[in-house]
């Protein structure tokens, strides 16, 4: 006997089932079960960037900016600041055709230096309101509101945020209800703030404390008309990263208790909901992703949250995997249960896909965006183009303001149609074998003897874990296909 396959019978002897093939099914390759009761070969593709649009005029960017998509004109806004041009905030148009990125001419809404500039488009008011504070000179925050026609736009009249308070560190905007829009700052604390619009005009409400220590946001997303989550950073005491969720009733602010989800040194964490992008279903749902405190420098962990009024409750972290923790963000994807994380990671931007079933969150394919692409906090979903704009500063080419668009990875391999792998080759519509759960499949090639494998989204076989379970290779070319359960 020179290995453990000597002592199984061939094929493993039993769960050897005909199907009728749907499509053309390649020996040793793994297959699907379809609602027909065939067997069908596993068809993806992997993650694909655009070609990416640098901003005219050598408009440059750095850590703060924003992105919002605009229903009415099916286009996305950015908003930043230029180093280029004094800090000054600006706006621009980017514009996916096919996969071509172009950004249009960037538009200055103040002529003072600021440290950070986010946006959020109301459907109802068919407005842009961006949110910017001065860096220096009372460090005050401001917001205008702005139509848009083509790549044209008419800015409002600017106002004070938090009552002309000044603001420190980072700020964040998020839809809340038609004609409204929240914002938080770091004001006594983290303070949040309604804003409504009407027209062009905009009016700032009564600001509520988030916290009361010294924190600033790191972001904040709505999951529901009237709800939000958001995130807590650094506290000058007991430091530790936070969430509180609160609701919204009219122009008024009620917050809950702040939740720590992770305790020491803080770091960037990203937040989203698909609720806004159009997957209204389930609601109160909201993804998360964060380097932890004190963690090791590579590591990123994600988690489900949820949200009833001013009470959340945080899912067990159930995704785990290599990353960098800077410039964070997170936008939703092209379905109800999938957000794209964004970060910076050496000298490198990379997007990873995560995906929920239930509270489990699972870590998907990871991109690699290029060299000197620093991911910049900002990522939102395209929904004309059916594809993500990622808006960063290209430190490979003098820091220049860029976007390019980044198509998910897709797939008929799900969490539960995996059916075993093909003996053999089988025509489509003719009948063959394949081996199931308990079987052997005897077709592999230059397997690792003892090493577990993993069936990934494109169909391929492979040791990564980020696909599902097969079995274990019991010598270079046979696979013991295990059970469901591993």
């Amino acid at each position: 006997m020179s290995n453990l396959s000597d002592l199984i019978p061939a094929g493993g002897g039993q769960n050897n089932t005909d199907f009728v093939a749907d499509g053309t099914i390649v020996s040793g390759k793994p297959v699907i079960l379809t609602a027909a009761g065939k067997a069908a070969p596993i068809v993806g593709a992997a993650g694909a960037l655009g070609t990416e649009g640098e901003a005219p005029g050598g408009a440059k960017t750095s850590g703060s900016p924003g992105a919002c998509y605009h229903s009415s004109e099916g286009t996305v806004v950015v908003s930043f600041n230029d180093p280029a041009n004094s800090n000054y905030p600006y706006c621009a148009v980017a514009t996916t055709s096919g996969t071509t990125v172009t950004l249009s001419t960037p538009l200055v809404l103040k002529s003072s230096a600021c440290a950070f500039n986010v946006c959020a488009y109301d459907s109802t008011q068919n407005r842009v309101v961006f949110h910017y504070k001065l860096n220096g000179a009372g460090n005050y925050g401001y917001l205008r509101a702005a139509s848009l026609s083509g790549t044209t736009f008419t800015l409002g009249t600017e106002i004070d945020a938090f009552s002309g308070t000044g603001l420190n560190s980072y700020g964040a905007i998020s839809n809340i209800a038609a004609s409204q829009v929240i914002i938080v700052g770091e004001v006594s604390g983290t303070s949040a703030q309604v804003v409504s619009i009407s027209g062009s005009t905009l009016t700032a409400h009564t600001a509520v404390p988030m916290s009361s220590g010294g924190s600033y946001p790191s972001t904040i997303a709505s999951g529901k008309v009237g709800e939000f989550l958001c995130v807590l950073g650094y506290y000058t005491t007991s430091p530790a990263l936070r969430f509180v969720a609160g609701t919204v009733s009219g122009t008024t602010i009620t917050a809950g208790t702040e939740t720590v989800f992770d305790t020491g040194l803080s770091y960037p964490c990203a937040v989203a909901s698909g609720y806004w992008n159009g997957h209204t279903s389930p609601e109160s749902t909201y993804m998360t992703a964060y380097h932890p405190p004190g963690g090791a420098s590579d590591t990123v962990l994600a988690r489900l949250v949820t949200v009833s009024g001013t009470t959340l409750t945080l899912g067990a972290t159930t995704a785990t995997w290599a990353g960098g923790s800077n410039f964070t963000c997170m936008g939703w994807g092209n379905s109800a249960t999938q957000a794209l994380y964004f970060f910076r990671d050496g000298s490198n931007g990379y997007v990873t896909e995560l995906t929920y079933s239930g509270t489990t969150v699972t870590q998907g394919p990871t991109t690699d965006v290029g060299v000197g692409r620093y991911a910049s906090n900002a990522i939102v979903w395209d929904q004309t183009s059916n594809k993500a704009l990622l808006f960063y500063y290209q430190a490979s080419d003098n820091d220049y303001a860029t976007a390019n668009c980044f198509t998910p990875s897709s797939t008929n391999l799900t969490a539960t149609n995996l059916l075993g792998v093909a003996s053999a080759a089988i025509a489509d519509t003719e009948t063959g074998t394949i081996n199931t759960w308990g079987s052997r499949n005897e077709v592999q090639t230059s397997l690792t003897i003892a090493s577990d494998y993993y069936v990934q989204t494109d169909g391929t076989i492979t040791t990564s874990s980020s696909g599902q379970l097969i079995g274990t290779a019991i010598s270079a070319t046979q696979i013991n296909i295990k059970d469901y359960t591993g």
